[in-house]
This record gives C-alpha cells, sequence and structure tokens, in this order.
C-alpha cells in the first residue's frame, strides 16, 4: 500500500513567522501606551483649561460688578443700565441729554404718549434689553381727545407686544410724574395724575409686571422741577436712576 510522505516541520519557517507577529504585537501594544497617555494629556489639559476658564470668567464678572459699583457711586449709570432700557418721553429724554445714560439704554421722544409709543416698540425690540422701565403718561393727560381708558388700554397693548415679541424681558412701570401747584394752575387737566396713577398700579397688578413709585419723592420735593414746573433739572436724574435700581432686580448687580 502507498503511504503518502510527510514533509517534516520547518522550525526555520516558523521562527520566520513568529518573529514578524511578535515585533507587530510589541508595536501595536507600544502605540496604544502612547496614544493612551497622549489622551491622557489631552484630558488633563482640557480640565486645567476649564478650570483656568472659570477662575477668569469669575475674575471678569467680579471685574465688571466692582465697575458698576464704581459707576453708580461716581454717578455713571450707563454701565449698570448696560442691559437694560427706559422707555419713554422727553422725561426719560433728558437721560440721554445730560449724558446719564447711552443711546442703547433709550428709547425716548419729546411728546410720547402710550398710543404714538406703539411704533417704538420695534426699536425696543432690536436692543433686546433684559430690563425695561416704562415712563409715560403726562402727553396722555395733556392730550384733550385722551381718556383714561384709552390710557390704559393702550398701556396694555404696550406690554402685551413686549411681552409677545421679549418674553425673558422683565417689565417695570413707572408711575406718572407730579406738576408743581404753579403748573397745574395753568394745566388743570393734570389733576388728574393721580388717579391714573391709581389705575396704573392696578393695571400693574393686573398684567404681572412691576409697579414702581416715582410719584411721591418729586411730590415732596418740588425743588428738581424745571422752570415749567412739569419737567425735571439734572439733579433729579441720578434719584430717579437710584430709585429704578432699588426697586428692580438691577440692585443684584450692586
Amino acid at each position: 500500500m502507498y503511504k503518502k510522505k510527510l514533509h517534516p516541520f520547518n522550525k526555520n519557517l516558523a521562527v520566520f513567522i513568529l518573529i514578524p507577529c511578535v515585533i507587530i504585537i510589541i508595536v501595536l501594544f507600544i502605540h496604544y501606551q502612547s496614544v493612551a497617555r497622549e489622551n491622557a494629556k489631552v484630558t488633563e489639559g482640557i480640565q486645567a483649561l476649564t478650570t483656568l476658564e472659570n477662575r477668569d470668567l469669575y475674575s471678569m464678572e467680579e471685574k465688571i460688578d466692582y465697575m458698576k459699583r464704581k459707576a453708580v457711586d461716581s454717578g455713571d449709570y450707563s454701565a449698570l443700565f448696560g442691559n437694560a432700557v427706559v422707555f419713554g418721553d422727553s422725561i426719560a429724554e433728558g437721560l440721554g441729554l445730560y449724558g446719564f445714560l447711552s443711546p442703547t439704554s433709550l428709547v425716548a421722544v419729546m411728546g410720547k404718549s402710550t398710543e404714538t409709543s406703539l411704533e417704538d416698540i420695534p426699536n425696543l425690540v432690536n436692543l433686546a434689553p433684559r430690563y425695561v422701565f416704562f415712563e409715560l403718561g403726562l402727553n396722555d393727560i395733556s392730550h384733550p381727545d385722551n381718556t383714561l381708558e384709552s390710557f390704559i388700554s393702550h398701556y396694555e397693548r404696550i406690554i402685551d407686544a413686549v411681552r409677545l415679541q421679549l418674553p425673558n424681558t422683565q417689565i417695570y412701570i413707572c408711575s406718572i410724574f407730579p406738576v408743581t401747584d404753579e403748573a397745574l394752575k395753568e394745566n388743570p387737566e393734570f389733576s388728574q395724575i393721580e388717579s391714573y396713577n391709581t389705575a396704573l398700579a392696578e393695571m400693574a397688578k393686573r398684567k404681572n409686571v412691576h409697579y414702581i413709585d416715582t410719584y411721591t419723592y418729586l411730590k415732596n420735593n418740588p425743588q428738581y422741577h424745571d422752570q415749567d414746573g412739569i419737567h425735571v433739572i439734572r439733579e433729579f436724574y441720578p434719584i430717579w436712576m437710584d430709585t429704578l435700581v432699588n426697586n428692580s432686580d438691577l440692585k443684584n448687580l450692586l
């Protein structure tokens, strides 16, 4: 019977094949260790960078808060009102004329009423403030065709428009400023200011917005009125600004 001849095991060939395999395994192991070390360094670097950024951010926030406090102490409110807007008529306009606020913190035009101010809402929306303070009413009272009902109706439309387009903006309503007794004699329609303010406070409560009494202090300190008995002098504006700050979330920035 014929038997198939078996070839003897070639040790040299086995060694020739085994050595490259061992080398490949060693290279792969070294490469894996190198990649692991690099990943560890990257992770450590990211952690260090995050810590540094957080520290720098905290330090920067501290510096900003310090500068805001310093600005207020020196009578410069533009930094504190950097994310706020005062929206109103000629009295609010004085904040810009006297240099208390920058144009990016002010939407105010002489003669504005609640009705005509509706057209200025897009300007407010473009500024996208976190806080808005409304100062309106004297021109509504002085206009012969306006009534208390129309005043409240227009104010509510303003609030609704702001809430629709700036849902994260906090709304503050300032009471209508008083006039002097002399101005009241010449303009008897201003005798309605207190009743308008009462309705304004009720509206603010109904609409769930903040109401700030800016009437009482000036009523008790008429020396801050200008010669016409309606507008105010420059020295009153820091008092008004402090009133807005102390009765809003801006006080948390101090």
